[in-house]
């Protein structure tokens, strides 16, 4: 059976928008969001000008949509470490922290996300794009927040200050930590969070 005529357009337009993300994300993760402009970003793309907007009402459209397409795959990836189940709440913790290790041992010491270039020019996005990008942080911070509340309850670890309070504050440091790797070259001060993280802040309980 053909597909319907109306389902094929809808893959069509799909497929060419996430052309278009794609290369915006890489541009803008090599640059920034206001160093690169649209002619740049269709080049890569290979899509002409008038496609563009097809799709997107202006680069800031397209600048809250690559905030939406980034925050999806960021927070599915976020939940798949923090709510697997078949481990214990402190061991999803560490499993989470230690991956973030393995991705920049495995694809290099560079950040290939557009969103923490973004946030560094909160201050010259419009308002819409910057209470994405808040949501964006604030969505991940409550995953690791419920984490390390279930770690609580079920007396893994010795800290019971605010779930939430925690969370924001590991999230928000690992962010700087890892612009810290990129200008250090080097993987030893994520290494150091991590270990700070699980021998001062998310400490272990003792089995004995």
């Amino acid at each position: 059976m053909m597909p319907e005529k109306d389902t094929v357009a809808n893959e069509a337009v799909k497929g060419t928008r996430d052309i278009i993300l794609e290369a915006g994300h890489k541009a803008i993760t090599a640059k920034s969001y206001h160093a690169c402009g649209l002619k740049e970003i269709l080049d890569l793309a290979g899509v002409p000008k008038g496609s563009f907007y097809h799709y997107f009402k202006s680069k800031d459209d397209f600048g809250l949509q690559l905030i939406e397409n980034s925050t999806d795959g960021w927070n599915q990836e976020c939940r798949a470490k923090l709510t697997d189940r078949t481990y214990s709440p402190i061991n999803r913790l560490k499993n989470y922290f230690n991956d973030k290790i393995t991705y920049f041992l495995e694809h290099g010491l560079s950040c290939e996300c557009a969103l923490p270039k973004m946030a560094l020019e909160t201050s010259q996005l419009n308002e819409v794009m910057r209470g994405a990008i808040k949501y964006s942080f604030d969505s991940m911070a409550s995953v690791l927040a419920q984490t390390i509340r279930e770690a609580q309850v079920a007396d893994e670890i010795n800290c019971k200050d605010d779930a939430d309070m925690l969370a924001n504050m590991i999230n928000s440091a690992l962010q700087g930590i890892i612009i810290r790797v990129q200008i250090d070259q080097s993987i030893v001060p994520l290494e150091q969070f991590v270990a700070l993280i699980f021998t001062n802040i998310l400490q272990e309980k003792s089995s004995s």
